[in-house]
């Protein structure tokens, strides 16, 4: 049986921005702290996270052996989206192979944790503002509405951050100020569908360039966020002709199929 080495490398993305830190033993010792560097750039580099899931946070264990093939990878601790969690397979997948092991290394293999997160907030100190704000949400509305305020006059108008005009939706209501909650909420359906156009061209464009399986999966995702029934069904479908042993695809299509009839 090998010996297990447990590097933990935690990865935050927020939208694109990415810091890395990773430690175990054997990486404080240097032996393979340059081969851990390497393989956190080339995960990055093909890690594609979905960008309508407002916080997100997986961790996977993967092993790899002496000649940098991927030999097994599996969620420890899902997301809760599927999208989100297939996008971490497939960047491991498209990562394959990584480098082989440093030379100096006896070890035949190397069993690695990995956390990935990601934020749809742009900066940490937006992300700061927002929190600031759901911790004054039902105990001082008052304040709640001057950091949520402070957050959408950064983002300006940004279509991405949609989401925040939700959040001030739900701090207006809590107030009384209904007319200004239901404004809100007219303006963040607005962006959302720029944003969701937006997400549907980066995918169709997506799948033209590579047109694999995973790409048809991530475009059928967007339709469906969109409420595009039938071309989110057309594109999953092509999904699984691609990989028609991949569950996943199978489940997610049943899933549309039961939210469409209701």
């Amino acid at each position: 049986m090998h010996r297990l080495l447990y590097a933990i490398i935690a990865v935050i993305i927020l939208f694109g921005n990415l810091s890395v830190c990773a430690y175990s033993h054997e990486c404080k010792n240097g032996e393979f702290s340059g081969y851990m560097d390497d393989l956190k750039e080339k995960i990055q580099k093909n890690w594609n996270p979905p960008d309508n899931i407002e916080e997100g946070r997986v961790t996977v264990i993967f092993e790899i052996d002496k000649d940098g093939n991927l030999v097994f990878s599996e969620i420890k601790s899902s997301s809760g989206n599927l999208l989100y969690d297939e996008s971490i397979t497939n960047a491991l997948k498209k990562s394959a192979p990584f480098s082989k092991l440093p030379e100096n290394s006896s070890r035949n293999s190397l069993t690695i944790q990995y956390s990935f997160e990601s934020s749809l907030v742009k900066t940490d100190s937006i992300k700061e503002i927002v929190k600031k704000a759901e911790q004054f949400y039902n105990i001082d509305n008052k304040m709640a509405l001057v950091y949520i305020n402070q957050a959408i006059n950064e983002v300006k108008g940004d279509c991405a951050s949609y989401f925040l005009y939700a959040k001030r939706s739900k701090i207006n209501k809590a107030m009384g100020n209904l007319q200004a909650a239901e404004s809100d909420m007219t303006e963040c359906k607005r962006l959302k569908n720029l944003y969701d156009k937006k997400r549907i061209d980066r995918c169709q464009k997506a799948v033209a360039t590579v047109n694999d399986a995973f790409s048809y999966f991530y475009l059928a995702n967007a339709y469906d966020i969109a409420g595009d029934y039938n071309n989110a069904i057309n594109a999953i479908d092509k999904a699984i002709a691609m990989t028609p042993l991949n569950h996943a695809y199978k489940r997610y299509k049943l899933e549309m199929i039961e939210k469409y009839k209701k």
